[in-house]
């Protein structure tokens, strides 16, 4: 491919470290010192009290999910709203912890869930609803302002899946700091670890579960407040204070990670010039969709949509014949996918649909040459 999704953010320096790292005997790979600092450092950075770093973005969902489950829900409490655009791993978790998903769709300001609609289902579900996951969708930051007001009116917890924005801001806070959140820092994210994903939480209790529930449900993944949890009649080593799973990283993905977060200041202001530029280019043409970028967002892709039904074809045509790779606004309408038809009728979310229909995108990333923008943004001109 001319042009990627995404492209290894490792030089070959970065190679030869890791490499040390390998032949040093003295270097656990497992989780252990390299996890620690690589999970201080980002809860530094985004400005949250506790960071948690896992697997994966989706078993940092799954452990949202198991904590609301064992916390939260009830048989009375067992509604998670959702965005009707989100990934399937968002969604999943919750519905296999026997939660009722009910979905709103999105804006066309900035992709995330419509607030007016979610604030007029809260005000007859209230006492429904065990959570709101939230999704900001490719870069762009959801309405926070509008989130914290119907969390405090309403009482109802507000998660953020946060897994293509790790960098954005609103108000000079990272936006993973406001609510409990997630990342990823997958290979094709903006920050990369290979495999990998991150909790975020202020809370004490919350943090507290989601380490011992990432390690099996042991109570000695706790440093401090380890005696509240310490079961007499077990040893200590082996004691399952709750019902866990492993989703351990390792130290390797970890040193990893931390290579690549040296190099944070730089994506940012790659992609934010990258897409200004998108941005205004497509401005010159009357049958693009363009989602303005806020001062403090950082773009992770660049979409292209647009009312013409014929022109996702096009587009579609012209970048495989270039060599440039494509994939779906995410899902697309989720309510659309085999597994989830049954929570609702797809036609009723129209901005979803549009996205489904009419809409794609390309690879942003610090590689990515403005003269192949151009060129391509050119093509909506030819539809």
């Amino acid at each position: 491919m001319a042009w990627l999704l995404n492209e290894s953010n490792f030089t070959w320096k970065d190679r030869l470290k890791i490499c040390s790292f390998f032949l040093n005997k003295k270097k656990y790979w497992t989780m252990t010192d390299e996890v620690a600092v690589f999970e201080q450092k980002m809860a530094d950075y985004v400005g949250s009290k506790h960071a948690v770093f896992v697997s994966s973005g989706s078993t940092a969902n799954t452990l949202l999910a198991m904590y609301l489950k064992d916390q939260l829900g009830t048989d009375k409490k067992n509604i998670v709203v959702f965005p009707s655009t989100t990934w399937i791993t968002s969604v999943a978790p919750f519905i296999r912890e026997g939660f009722t998903p009910h979905f709103i769709d999105i804006n066309l300001y900035d992709l995330s869930l419509d607030t007016d609609q979610l604030a007029s289902f809260l005000e007859n579900n209230r006492e429904k609803v065990a959570a709101v996951f939230v999704t900001s969708l490719l870069g762009f930051s959801p309405n926070i302002d509008a989130l914290e007001y119907l969390r405090k009116k309403y009482r109802v917890k507000i998660m953020l899946d946060n897994c293509e924005s790790t960098f954005t801001k609103h108000k000079n806070k990272n936006i993973s700091s406001y609510f409990t959140s997630t990342t990823s820092t997958y290979f094709g994210h903006v920050l990369q670890s290979v495999e990998g994903g991150f909790i975020f939480t202020n809370c004490d209790y919350e943090y507290e579960y989601f380490l011992m529930a990432r390690n099996h449900g042991m109570t000695r993944s706790l440093n401090a407040n380890k005696q509240y949890y310490l079961n007499p009649d077990v040893d200590s080593r082996f004691d399952f204070n709750l019902i866990g799973n492993n989703f351990r990283n390792t130290n390797i993905n970890a040193f990893i990670g931390q290579l690549d977060f040296e190099r944070i200041k730089h994506y940012i202001e790659t992609r934010k010039e990258l897409y200004d530029y998108f941005f205004d280019q497509c401005e010159k043409y009357s049958n693009a969709i363009v989602f303005s970028r806020k001062e403090q967002d950082v773009p992770f892709s660049l979409p292209f949509v647009s009312e013409s039904i014929n022109w996702k074809k096009h587009i579609q045509h012209y970048c495989s014949a270039n060599n440039i790779e494509t994939r779906p606004i995410i899902s697309g309408n989720l309510l659309r996918q085999t597994c989830l038809k049954k929570y609702g009728n797809p036609d009723n979310f129209e901005n979803s649909e549009l996205l489904h229909h009419n809409g794609l995108y390309v690879g942003l990333h610090s590689k990515v040459k403005k003269e192949d923008i151009k060129k391509l943004v050119k093509h909506f001109g030819h539809t």
